[in-house]
């Protein structure tokens, strides 16, 4: 689109006996262009029409916010309401109605009240040497919101057991709790990060009830909602950082928690303009909460898969879980006594931790049903509905087979399926009578019908239930 200057260029030189050839020529534009403007000048319009750009309809302003909160690029939202709103709006014009939007947002400072927030944060600071080996080291920081007061503390990691272990020494050191913590969007912190919702870390989330304080995360993308900390980490590698002569990782903390005492709490604020430490000790320490009797405990948590006979493994040992969750991954969290084992935040087993190696941990009901080693009470329960002299066998099987009785009286209890109750009561009565305390010999009374016979006449010899019922007595033919 040409602009206004032009407009009165072709015009001056149309003027001036210029031809249409000659002035597409000198301008270097098409001859047809300089048609539509002399056409347009004959009239009076002196002013390049405004071209029909689309515009962003304001109902999607909500949905662009939106996206933008979810940091979401100009492309992105370009394709989002292209591809899934059906819009039909041109890139350019999205991009500025993004950075309209962006250039629109105020930013209120936040005051907040004594012991209502502390501000936590991991920074990066760089190798130092340990043991002989170079190793990358972070800085924990945790910020009290009203004084500016803060702990700093030197760590190799930043795993849910470091985050969690950092707190602890950050809400000993301030000799209080305050009220709720926030955290930016970190891995050891917030698994799914939405501010709105944010799914905290289970065992953060348990820590903090300990101490009676609550999370609350930071918006992505928004560093000023917890800039407190974000300074309070730019100080530290500013400034004691750059104090830092030295490559030695055991001599870090100590020159840390000087620096923090000395330095950092009794420096006048940039913010605020006070001194951290004094606002600290005279308003904000007597209205933090206090610690509670005993320290959190922290959990070792792993993730195992439990192999096809329902075991996981933990520290050399294995572990029985209920049978279904054979080959499924689960979640172990250890207190240095007990194995808590879960699955999709149910807990499925509880286990005393082991002190050897090589044990297998069996719990019963863990097993299939049919592989469960039933109680007493369910064995005689079973046992008295065939009848009393079952009840009988039951109890002399105990005294005879004191550690196999089960597996025997299992075996009686199956010759259900082939006979009725009476029948297995004659058994057991006759193989009382004969003193044959056994499964086998129940079962070869069965087979033989030998129940049938009147216990008046007699046990019958061992050798005769061994010949399985096809011998004969030779007694018979002297009486003949």
């Amino acid at each position: 689109m040409y602009r206004v200057d032009m407009y009165y260029t072709i015009k001056t030189l149309s003027e001036r006996g210029y031809s249409k050839r000659k002035i597409s020529k000198e301008l270097g534009i098409h001859r047809n262009t300089v048609n539509r403007i002399l056409e347009q000048a004959s009239v009076g319009k002196m002013e390049p029409e405004p071209i029909a750009r689309s515009k962003l309809p304001d109902q999607y302003k909500e949905h662009i916010e939106e996206l933008i909160e979810r940091r979401k690029t100009a492309v992105l939202i370009h394709e989002d309401l292209t591809n899934k709103k059906s819009v039909k709006v041109a890139y350019p014009t999205v991009v500025k109605y993004v950075r309209e939007l962006k250039r629109g947002e105020v930013y209120v400072p936040i005051i907040t009240d004594p012991g209502q927030e502390a501000q936590v944060d991991f920074g990066y600071l760089s190798r130092f040497n340990k043991d002989g080996k170079m190793v990358k080291v972070w800085v924990f920081s945790m910020v009290l919101s009203h004084s500016r007061y803060s702990f700093s503390v030197i760590v190799l990691d930043q795993s849910v057991k470091t985050f969690i272990w950092c707190h602890i020494l950050a809400f000993e050191f301030f000799g209080g709790v305050p009220a709720v913590v926030l955290l930016d969007n970190l891995k050891a912190g917030v698994i799914s990060p939405s501010f709105f919702e944010p799914v905290i870390q289970h065992q953060y989330a348990a820590f903090l009830e300990h101490y009676g304080s609550a999370p609350i995360t930071a918006r992505i993308g928004r560093g000023q909602d917890k800039g407190k900390v974000e300074s309070g980490i730019k100080y530290v590698k500013n400034n004691f950082l750059k104090r830092i002569d030295h490559r030695d990782y055991y001599r870090l903390q100590p020159d840390l928690d000087r620096w923090t005492k000395d330095i950092c709490n009794q420096r006048i604020h940039g913010t605020t303009r006070k001194v951290p430490a004094r606002i600290f000790e005279s308003v904000e320490k007597k209205t933090l909460l206090p610690l509670p009797a005993e320290r959190f405990t922290i959990l070792n948590i792993e993730k195992r898969k439990a192999n096809a006979y329902a075991h996981i493994t933990y520290q050399y040992n294995y572990y029985s879980v209920p049978h279904q969750y054979a080959g499924k991954e689960l979640v172990i969290q250890c207190s240095g006594s007990v194995v808590k084992i879960y699955w999709d935040n149910d807990q499925v087993a509880i286990h005393a931790l082991h002190d050897g190696q090589g044990a297998y941990i069996i719990k019963e009901e863990h097993k299939p049903p049919y592989k469960q080693r039933k109680s007493r009470e369910y064995y005689e329960e079973r046992i008295t509905a065939i009848g009393s002299n079952a009840i009988l066998f039951m109890q002399e099987l105990e005294q005879v087979k004191p550690r196999h009785w089960h597996e025997m009286l299992r075996g009686i209890l199956s010759l259900e399926k082939q006979y009725d109750k009476q029948a297995i009561d004659l058994s057991c009565a006759r193989a009382l009578s004969y003193g044959a305390i056994s499964y086998r010999e129940v079962k070869n009374i069965l087979e033989q019908q030998l129940y049938q016979m009147n216990l008046e006449e007699g046990p019958v010899s061992s050798e005769f239930m061994k010949l399985g019922g096809y011998g004969h007595d030779l007694s018979t033919y002297d009486k003949l």
